[in-house]
């Protein structure tokens, strides 16, 4: 049976709380530090984790590239097409916000245990996200008009939390590339509708118990559920989608 050792938390929180009340935690839950005297972090992995997304928030860095957040952020302004010199160069930083925070989300959600990026979420570290606004023409037109899909997402590491959105006649592949950014994603169910927009949103309030901020999360999308992704899929179908006569909806 593993030692057990005091995990002082992190500024009065205890991440590791729920599976350990009396913070007495096994010493097989504490990562390796030299020098030390018993050769162990001082707080265990769960504590460690909200601590080092405590530091993305206050010293920002992207995950991946390593990049300040403002030269990141001036990076991909330019890459969309904005110059410092025109006067919609804050319209183009503030997308390249939006981008920053789905970025972050998604790196977190594919690297963290499902326990530490709900906890990270209750805590709202990085604040409210906002959705990216369009890019290319395509992408306009192809959300003006009504027709598209209804899809459901998740992460195999995290299967308990799905996304349910809605995107326009081809905009599967781009859904697909950004959820797959950092890590791994599938697409479990994907339905089409004559009108997208109001189906999602009427799925939306079929599930709204299973919502993460109706469960109390309130640094997260709206798209996103805890249930299982049959749940997610019987909800999509009781909407009536346009199915081919040979389609399988199982």
């Amino acid at each position: 049976m593993s030692e057990l050792k005091w995990c002082p938390g992190l500024k009065g929180d205890w991440y590791c709380e729920d599976d350990h009340p009396n913070h007495w935690v096994p010493e097989s839950e504490f990562g390796f530090k030299s020098g030390q005297g018993d050769g162990l972090q001082s707080i265990c992995r769960s504590c460690m984790s909200a601590h080092n997304y405590s530091q993305y928030r206050l010293r920002p860095k992207h995950p991946v590239t390593g990049e300040a957040k403002m030269n990141w952020k001036q990076k991909v302004a330019k890459t969309l097409g904005g110059s410092p010199s025109e006067p919609e160069w804050v319209s183009y930083l503030n997308e390249a916000e939006s981008q920053w925070d789905i970025e972050i989300k998604a790196y977190l959600l594919n690297t963290a245990s499902a326990d530490a990026v709900l906890a990270h979420m209750k805590k709202s570290e990085f604040g409210q996200s906002k959705p990216m606004t369009k890019r290319t023409i395509t992408k306009v037109e192809g959300e003006k008009v009504p027709e598209g899909w209804v899809y459901v997402v998740r992460n195999p590491d995290v299967p308990s939390i799905v996304k349910i959105g809605k995107t326009f006649p081809d905009g599967i592949p781009d859904i697909m590339s950004s959820a797959r950014r950092f890590g791994r994603a599938e697409l479990v169910a994907k339905y089409e509708f004559n009108e997208a927009y109001k189906a999602e949103q009427s799925i939306h309030k079929r599930l709204a118990k299973y919502n993460l901020r109706a469960l109390g999360y309130t640094d997260c999308g709206k798209e996103l559920f805890e249930c299982d992704e049959m749940v997610a899929i019987f909800a999509i179908l009781a909407e009536g989608p346009v199915l081919d006569d040979d389609e399988d909806v199982a």
